[in-house]
């Protein structure tokens, strides 16, 4: 299965990137080309999810191989970590944001948090961390960038703001874009995303389209996802 298809030929992924801390080997040998689109990155905990969004970000540059992102013009990345100074108030962490994203759509990042009534003058560390979190999101979805990259984006939120963050992803994908999400909450993205792919063993799978995995198996996506993590052909 592969997502090459489709009106939007541009390209964002790698070739045989490898990466190891130390003796620890994280990623081998690990190699996709992916198109417009919501596409996800399954894997179990410590399988390498995170390290492969650093390393598309251009956050980590230390590893092995090659990346393929000339076709877009730009990343952002929603990283599961903090990286950003708590002592940093709502509107200068979103102008912050906007310095690097030209086309960043900040009247809609302000709609989204006045309509959970968050003041642009509060601190971040007054904030809830499932408030913070969605605070990141929202920058990083209205950017405007060509790839947005989600670690974990589901991660601390409750029902209403899951929901908010699953309509914006529709709401702001097209076929100039491609949103790229790692996630444990399989049921929450598998009525979102065009495809995914698995990550184990140091090693990422072929493209799997949702489409096809429904119509060929007769399995949901997570049940799918939870054969191939175990092993299971």
């Amino acid at each position: 299965m592969s997502n090459e298809t489709g009106v939007n030929k541009k390209r964002f992924g790698g070739e045989q990137i490898s990466k190891s801390y130390g003796k620890k080997e994280v990623l081998n040998n690990v190699s996709f080309s992916a198109r417009s689109g919501i596409v996800g990155i399954f894997g179990l905990n410590g399988a390498g999810k995170t390290t492969l969004l650093r390393i598309l970000s251009g956050l980590d540059g230390y590893f092995a191989g090659k990346l393929h992102k000339t076709d877009f013009e730009d990343v952002a990345y929603l990283a599961v970590e903090r990286n950003y100074p708590l002592e940093m108030r709502v509107k200068d962490y979103v102008s912050f944001y906007g310095t690097f994203f030209e086309n960043q759509k900040t009247e809609e990042i302000y709609r989204e948090i006045g309509a959970l009534n968050i003041n642009p003058n509060s601190f971040l560390f007054s904030l809830s961390t499932g408030l913070r979190q969605y605070v990141k999101f929202l920058t990083t979805a209205y950017s405007g960038a060509s790839v947005c990259l989600f670690d974990e984006p589901f991660s601390n939120l409750d029902v209403n703001l899951r929901e908010k963050v699953a309509k914006t992803l529709i709401m702001e994908i097209n076929e100039n874009r491609l949103f790229m999400i790692t996630t444990h909450e399989i049921k929450e993205v598998e009525r979102l995303i065009d495809g995914f792919y698995i990550l184990k063993d140091k090693k990422l799978s072929e493209y799997y389209s949702c489409e096809e995995v429904i119509e060929n198996t007769g399995m949901s996506v997570g049940e799918f996802y939870k054969e191939k993590v175990n092993g299971k052909d």
